[in-house]
């Protein structure tokens, strides 16, 4: 079986993406500045401050999405080949795993969720979790993953939803 890697470092928001998040975070900053100043600077009785509270929290929830569209995430990837599993991704703390092949004894693959459990020989387990990728990408991991441990022997099972 050949090797399969994904370089997930390289999907990103376009630069057109990334320049309307900062400008609607702006925006939404603005807004939460006239309400607070728009009762002491222009006599507006009617708008109390406290109504700022929702522009400077929308400011701040779009503030952080346009910060990790704008923040490059380095080593990023996903490789099945023939000897390990091997995989870094996240949204926040990714980390590095590895898994040897001959160290998984089961693999349970559910129907309805792009998750995959793996059962090691020393009693262990470990829960890929697909959901962060696009659902092509995860797809052909699964298949690849799938194809892979059928080829080296290790038992499979097929189970509607993982508990």
């Amino acid at each position: 079986m050949e090797q399969l890697y994904f370089n997930l470092s390289e999907e990103e928001f376009t630069k057109g993406r990334k320049i309307l998040l900062w400008i609607f975070a702006g925006l939404f900053f603005l807004a939460g500045l006239y309400v607070v100043t728009a009762r002491p600077l222009f006599g507006h009785q009617s708008i109390p401050p406290v109504l700022s509270a929702a522009p400077f929290g929308i400011c701040l929830i779009v503030t952080v999405f346009a910060l990790l569209a704008s923040v490059k995430r380095s080593d990023l990837f996903f490789l099945v080949d023939y000897g390990k599993i091997e995989f870094r991704y996240g949204i926040l703390r990714a980390k590095r795993h590895s898994f040897q092949w001959h160290d998984v004894k089961e693999m349970i693959f559910p129907s309805k969720q792009r998750k995959i459990k793996l059962l090691f020989m020393d009693g262990t387990s470990f829960v890929i979790d697909l959901n962060y990728l696009q659902r092509k990408k995860s797809t052909l991991i699964r298949r690849h993953i799938y194809k892979t441990a059928s080829e080296k022997g290790i038992n499979i099972k097929k189970v509607q939803n993982l508990n």
